[in-house]
């Protein structure tokens, strides 16, 4: 006794009550392969189990694997209105997408009407969106074979138009390129590539004609909305299902961040509390409090503290930086400014860690307040 699957093209007719099907064998699921039987509207693939005992065999289980592709054009309800609004004879049709919640038809070549489900798309539909992903893919394809040369390139940055001409060194599909040191994305935020130009030939090698006067998008939706018109809608579903998936992962590792950071709370404000000037004990406490709601800022809290005990140990500024900012906690430059910052005011030797961090970026000691790196503005040079 064995168990085995055959896959079928189920094809759909019209009937004179309801509609009829029939099915063939077939060895893919490729809509575009599927030969169309003579007065068909439709079909969809679905597959059978089937258990053979020796000379019997008994059928099993029927799955359909997916969905309606019709052989004609799609039609909303409000297009129905528009061609046969002022025609009797559709008056059943109109009334039945409206109070049956029929959002589209499909109109076939014998005439007649189609109810269409959301997942459901016409053939024509279906051959559209897989062209709009595989000529992208001979863009990119051809794109490649040039990397090396010298291209230009039209686009946008936040609005401004961005044209430069340097070496394609990099193609990273339906992504962005890497031109001279620029990476530009093709479709990203803020900014996109109209065009790429081989300057040897002239051959234009990339072109996105969707790309709007003045692109500025920044929305993931609207962005997304833009890549559908370039590469179609399989492979932007992919990127969108992958973005979801990242930013859920990313919540719950922020909220497990959050919670492990005000389980710590007390124990970072009493920590805190043996080793800042006296004087500032009360401001500790709220300090403390405030920062440690959330897993970012409660890093800043851990730094002061360890800093401060490395001040007790009697370790330099510059071996208690690499240790802690470094080694221990890893922070950004905005986490190890607003941590040099708070060290100036709590800790006992605060005022003197304030102008060594200070003096690293070049600001003398009768300067006040403290310098946050990651908020420096650099001035190009004359």
């Amino acid at each position: 006794m064995e168990k085995t699957t055959k896959k079928y093209v189920e094809y759909l007719y019209p009937g004179l009550i309801v509609s009829e099907t029939s099915r063939s064998e077939i060895e893919h699921n490729d809509p575009e392969k599927v030969e169309i039987k003579e007065h068909c509207v439709g079909f969809r693939f679905i597959e059978q189990d089937f258990v053979i005992d020796g000379k019997e065999q008994y059928d099993g289980k029927t799955r359909v694997t997916s969905n309606w592709f019709f052989i004609g054009k799609r039609l909303t309800l409000d297009e129905v209105k528009k061609l046969y609004g002022n025609d009797p004879s559709k008056r059943t049709l109109i009334d039945n997408m409206k109070f049956n919640d029929i959002k589209s038809v499909c109109m076939t070549q014998f005439g007649n009407f189609m109810p269409m489900q959301d997942e459901d798309m016409t053939l024509d539909e279906y051959i559209a969106k897989h062209n709009k992903e595989q000529n992208a893919i001979k863009m990119f394809e051809n794109l490649k074979k040039h990397i090396g040369e010298k291209v230009s390139y039209k686009a946008w940055w936040y609005g401004s138009p961005e044209n430069g001409s340097d070496i394609l060194k990099s193609v990273s599909y339906f992504s962005n390129v890497q031109i001279g040191c620029m990476g530009i994305p093709f479709v990203g935020y803020g900014s996109a590539i109209s065009s790429i130009i081989l300057d040897e030939t002239g051959e234009e090698l990339y072109s996105n004609p969707y790309i709007e006067y003045g692109y500025d998008r920044r929305r993931a939706e609207d962005m997304e909305e833009s890549r559908r018109k370039i590469f179609g809608d399989i492979i932007v579903d992919k990127q969108r299902d992958r973005r979801i998936k990242a930013e859920n992962l990313r919540k719950q590792e922020m909220e497990k961040a959050d919670l492990e950071a005000k389980k710590m709370k007390y124990q970072l404000m009493k920590e805190g509390l043996t080793l800042v000037k006296p004087e500032t004990a009360e401001e500790w406490l709220q300090f403390a409090d405030n920062n440690s709601n959330d897993g970012y800022s409660v890093f800043v809290v851990k730094a002061v503290i360890s800093m401060m005990k490395k001040f007790e140990e009697g370790i330099s500024f510059a071996d208690a930086e690499h240790q802690v900012y470094g080694e221990e906690l890893g922070l950004s430059g905005f986490m190890a400014g607003a941590t040099a910052n708070a060290l100036s005011h709590f800790a006992k030797n605060g005022e003197e860690y304030r102008k060594y961090w200070n003096k690293q970026y070049g600001v003398s000691e009768e300067e006040k307040g403290t310098v946050n790196p990651a908020v420096l503005s650099l001035k190009p040079s004359k």
